[in-house]
């Protein structure tokens, strides 16, 4: 979750129309915990506009990639770990590849993320992620990113 504070808020020239958007100086995040850093594209009559996502939650992203269209899409998409979760001394931002709801054989459910060179990370309590069912797929690279 990232977290704002009103002293932060930024407060820019009036003729700059950004409403109904905030714009903040810095934000908080309270967990160390996996967010998603999305590049989308947006068609604005003739040109193509570029902006950046901060997602905290998986099913986010996955309502993001279901909404594309024509007008707007994703063009990349970035998973941020923390350094609990990819085994380094700090966080790290990896080109995302897919993003898994997977179970084990008690049927308990979690999320499995695959990066570049097969490198997998799950916030599931198995840690052997070999004996993880992926049961559905929530983000593919492949198939999702670009769609127009």
């Amino acid at each position: 979750m990232f977290i704002t504070y009103h002293h932060l808020e930024m407060h820019l020239d009036p003729r700059f129309d950004y409403y109904p958007a905030q714009l903040w100086a810095a934000v908080e995040q309270d967990l160390q915990w996996p967010w998603f850093y999305v590049q989308i594209a947006r068609r604005d009559k003739r040109e193509v506009i570029a902006s950046t996502l901060l997602l905290q939650y998986a099913h986010d992203l996955a309502w993001i990639i279901e909404s594309q269209s024509k007008h707007a899409w994703v063009e990349q998409v970035q998973i941020v770990t923390p350094a609990h979760l990819n085994g380094h001394s700090r966080w790290l931002m990896e080109p995302l590849q897919e993003v898994c709801v997977v179970q084990d054989e008690a049927g308990v459910s979690g999320l499995l993320f695959k990066v570049e060179n097969d490198v997998r990370y799950s916030l599931h309590p198995t840690r052997d992620l070999e004996k993880l069912l992926v049961i559905n797929v929530l983000f593919s690279a492949e198939s999702d990113l670009g769609r127009r």
